[in-house]
């Protein structure tokens, strides 16, 4: 093994770790702080969640470079509270009268807290990565979670407890969000692949 084949060796393991680290962006729950469950969990099609149970609460952020289509879908609501969710990157929002699997979606290609916020009866809000009023909390309901026939990265729930800290079922408003990679993302990766199979060839045909 001579050391032009170590160097072109190298050179292209570095390229394929960088493209490799933009298809692996994807999202993260930072959490913040620990709730406790005192309500039963009203949505439909999800395991019974049980009172006392206790719940993370924090903030859905993009980690890593690349860009990505991030998608939020309506799984469920407490009915008769009026809530919404505002996806604020795209300007789209999610209602409680939008049929179950409706889905909201925007491009994010900057890392950090995905901008969104619920907003909960009496305009009480609940901002990703910012501030929440009084009583209202962002709680993670599940990773990799099977809702239906469609997994999903993450599933959140908003929660308003009337003014409680960190009580309640954070079934007021419930979210599925996942994230994929653009294509261009995908083929910066096909051609790492190409350059790495290109140099063994010629490594194979000079040995």
């Amino acid at each position: 093994m001579n050391k032009i084949y170590l160097i072109q060796r190298t050179f292209m393991a570095t390229v394929l770790l960088i493209v490799s680290s933009s298809v692996s962006a994807g999202l993260s729950f930072v959490v913040t702080d620990t709730a406790t469950r005192t309500e039963a969990f009203n949505i439909e099609g999800f395991a019974t969640l049980s009172i006392g149970s206790s719940l993370s609460v924090g903030h859905l952020d993009v980690t890593g470079p690349g860009s990505q289509m991030i998608s939020y879908t309506f799984l469920g609501q407490e009915s008769g509270y009026n809530n919404k969710f505002y996806d604020v990157s795209s300007g789209n929002a999610l209602f409680e009268s939008d049929p179950i699997g409706t889905s909201v979606s925007s491009l994010v290609n900057i890392s950090g807290p995905l901008s969104f916020k619920f907003e909960g009866n009496v305009e009480k809000f609940a901002v990703n990565g910012g501030p929440w009023d009084k009583g209202t909390s962002i709680g993670l309901i599940g990773t990799n979670m099977q809702v239906g026939s469609t997994v999903y990265d993450f599933v959140i729930g908003y929660n308003d407890s009337a003014g409680q800290k960190y009580l309640g079922d954070w079934d007021d408003f419930v979210i599925g969000v996942s994230a994929v990679p653009e294509p261009e993302t995908y083929a910066m990766l096909l051609v790492g692949l190409g350059l790495i199979g290109f140099s063994l060839r010629n490594h194979s045909r000079s040995v």
